[in-house]
């Protein structure tokens, strides 16, 4: 029997949903959706016949700590749940640890495509958080709205079985499986550009930088050694802009913000944010190829994202080369890095047998470059080297917040606060520059007059 998988403090953010635990507040919008004929039906149950049969199933769903309520501009429009499967219909998986999911939508919100956007979420969690094995999902013969979200998903067909619905009939159930060994080896690419598209498809960068306190800090921080630079008046250059977090917050601050991205979904993510208020100027492209914009022309350039997906070290100097030129004489860059020593760490708290299975090199503790790319302290400094520029800062951006992400997470507003000035205080330590999953250079073009240590 697998260990029991509680999501009883997890929450889980997409674009456009948030999938957290139910509460005994959502019992009217639970009603609302399984009231309604056809909705039940998808997944094996008759509509609920009154608001009562409704709060006995929100009690179930409460105390099993297992289902997740998919949450829509404020309302609770579906639920996810993760089962124990049938070991009995699966003997072949019994040496295994997997689960079955299901799910269900308020047919009002059919045909926007947010089941997927949930499944993705789950898949990703129960694969990188949990280290499932596999995840089994079903469908009816019948259901194509559910077999179109299976496929988008990645699942692929095993069997079809009968299978008892509670209101007495039997249907065909088609049930598919997805293995954790395809979904993290499963990248087919021919290039960096078409790696990129293929991670952001599977990771949502939307939320990881806002979905809890401890994913904050790496922003928090990044957004302190900026503001030191910053001027009025001030333009800013944001390479590998992702989903637009940092973009909107300067904008939204009354900088003039240029903003490049790469990814097809963090374009679309990027979009969606934006209001008729927004004066960032968004475009698609290649960190590699900043041809549109004129040579000095940006106060402030971030390279927040581009060197996490270089794999040669001609292109990442080809891509500071590009971000140097389009910079000031006097104007600040930002390059930001993903540090190779504390990832294996913060693996090790997520896999207990990361030590031994880990894919990293035994001998030299050099992780392999995939899908990102990882520097430890000693190679960023020598790239930058190389790039003939002058650092004034070595930043351990995120620190341990990582690796203690739940106590971060759990504490109260004054003492989240404390922390960040313990953050503050350290992040720019030698001693504490390693042990940081990611790490942020200040710099400037070699020859530029050094201000860069000044306080504020």
């Amino acid at each position: 029997m697998n260990p029991p998988i509680d999501i009883s403090a997890v929450t889980l953010k997409t674009d456009r949903l948030r999938l957290r635990p139910w509460l005994p507040t959502d019992l009217d919008d639970l009603y609302a959706y399984a009231s309604v004929d056809g909705v039940g039906q998808m997944a094996g149950w008759t509509p609920h016949k009154n608001i009562e049969e409704s709060e006995a199933i929100l009690d179930l769903f409460i105390a099993g700590k297992h289902v997740f309520a998919l949450e829509y501009q404020g309302n609770v429009i579906g639920s996810l749940g993760i089962e124990e499967y049938s070991e009995e219909h699966h003997p072949e998986l019994a040496n295994l640890r997997g689960r079955e999911i299901g799910y269900v939508l308020s047919k009002e919100y059919w045909g926007r495509g947010l089941m997927p956007e949930a499944v993705n979420a789950v898949i990703q969690y129960l694969f990188e958080t949990v280290k499932l094995d596999f995840i089994l999902v079903g469908h009816f013969e019948w259901n194509k709205q559910s077999a179109r979200v299976i496929e988008k998903c990645g699942f692929k067909y095993i069997k079809s079985r009968p299978y008892e619905t509670r209101y007495g009939t039997i249907e065909t159930a088609e049930e598919s499986i997805l293995y954790r060994s395809h979904f993290m080896a499963g990248f087919s690419y021919d290039s960096d550009t078409e790696l990129v598209q293929e991670i952001y498809r599977r990771h949502d960068e939307n939320s990881r930088l806002n979905s809890s306190r401890a994913a904050s800090v790496e922003f928090l921080t990044t957004v302190r050694y900026i503001e030191r630079y910053l001027k009025p008046g001030a333009r800013i250059l944001d390479i590998g802009a992702g989903a637009g977090e940092y973009s909107l917050y300067f904008s939204r601050k009354g900088y003039a913000v240029s903003a490049l991205e790469l990814a097809d979904s963090n374009i679309e993510a990027f979009r969606r944010k934006l209001t008729a208020e927004d004066t960032v100027e968004l475009v698609q492209g290649n960190a590699l190829d900043l041809s549109r914009y004129e040579d000095d022309s940006f106060d402030i350039v971030l390279l927040l994202g581009p060197l996490y997906h270089l794999h040669s070290e001609a292109d990442r100097i080809r891509c500071i080369a590009q971000a140097k030129r389009v910079c000031k004489p006097d104007g600040k860059l930002f390059f930001a890095f993903i540090a190779n020593d504390m990832v294996i760490l913060t693996m090790f708290q997520e896999h207990p047998d990361y030590f031994i299975n880990g894919d990293y090199d035994k001998e030299t503790f050099r992780c392999n470059d995939f899908p990102f790319v990882f520097h430890t302290v000693d190679a960023c400094r020598s790239l930058l080297r190389q790039s003939d520029v002058h650092v004034l800062h070595e930043v351990a951006s995120d620190g341990v917040s990582e690796l203690l992400k739940d106590k971060i997470n759990a504490m109260e507003e004054d003492s989240f606060a404390q922390y960040l000035r313990y953050h503050y205080y350290a992040c720019e330590k030698a001693e504490h520059l390693g042990a940081s999953n990611h790490l942020l250079f200040v710099a400037e073009k070699v020859g530029t007059t050094k201000r860069g240590n000044e306080q504020s």
